[in-house]
């Protein structure tokens, strides 16, 4: 019985009346076809094997160092841009929100590319880059409003800051969580926290001025639990282009 398994470098090549395989490497075996009944097996075998080769290539995600080399076209596009606009010093730093493969397109089915999002806090948009890791080279540079992806882990931290810095917050959150527990809440370690994007037009109950301008500006909302897993009753939002909560809802 014969195994075909994918190699990265040489593929099974059949020929009109027999089928090369690659061994150790570089060595090819020849198995004569001609008159062999495994002949439509073996080429429905090579084609599979070929088909996944390719579909391996195709789907595989960004390695490590792919993802550094990414980061490091995109980086003095971002020195560019920061330096033709003013100079905002209140604004959170750029974030790196995702990056990822991008599926090559059909005519250059063996690029490398990558899509890469990052959030800028001073216009509060979203910038894509499109780039091409194996030539070490930008092929697209937008910015969009309203595109909000997923927190960053940074982000849910400044978000969890914020809202334990702020007096009034830490208070409401102080006496939820004593009416919970019977006890005194003194750090976010007490807690456990998920968080989401947040956008005005994604909540039904009336908002307030300041959250209304989530969706344009990048927002959290926070669900608060005890170690217990009760929820809080309160849910703060919180402006993380302006560094503030805005409200809170209620469940």
């Amino acid at each position: 019985m014969v195994s075909l398994r994918p190699h990265p470098y040489i593929n099974p090549v059949l020929t009109e009346n027999s089928l090369l395989l690659p061994q150790n490497g570089q060595n090819l075996t020849m198995i004569k076809l001609a008159h062999s009944p495994a002949k439509g097996f073996l080429l429905g075998m090579m084609m599979a094997c070929c088909a996944l080769n390719v579909a391996a290539k195709e789907l595989d995600p960004l390695n490590s160092q792919e993802i550094t080399a990414a980061l490091n076209l995109s980086l003095p596009q971002q020195r560019l841009q920061q330096q033709a606009q003013p100079d905002q010093t209140d604004a959170p730093a750029p974030e790196t929100l995702l990056i990822e493969r991008r599926p090559s397109d059909k005519d250059n089915p063996g690029l490398r590319l990558a899509d890469i999002y990052r959030y800028d806090y001073e216009r509060n948009e979203t910038i894509h880059l499109i780039v091409d890791l194996d030539r070490q080279k930008i092929l697209s540079n937008e910015r969009h409003q309203f595109m909000q992806l997923p927190l960053t882990p940074h982000e849910i931290d400044r978000a969890t800051a914020i809202i334990f810095n702020d007096a009034e917050q830490l208070s409401l959150l102080q006496t939820e969580y004593q009416r919970i527990t019977g006890r005194y809440l003194l750090n976010p370690e007490q807690l456990h926290i998920k968080a989401f994007t947040f956008s005005a037009d994604t909540l039904p109950e009336p908002l307030n001025a300041a959250s209304l301008q989530c969706g344009l500006q990048r927002c959290a909302q926070l669900l608060l639990y005890t170690h217990d897993s009760i929820v809080f009753e309160l849910s703060p939002i919180i402006n993380l282009s302006a560094g503030i909560v805005t409200q809170n809802v209620s469940y």
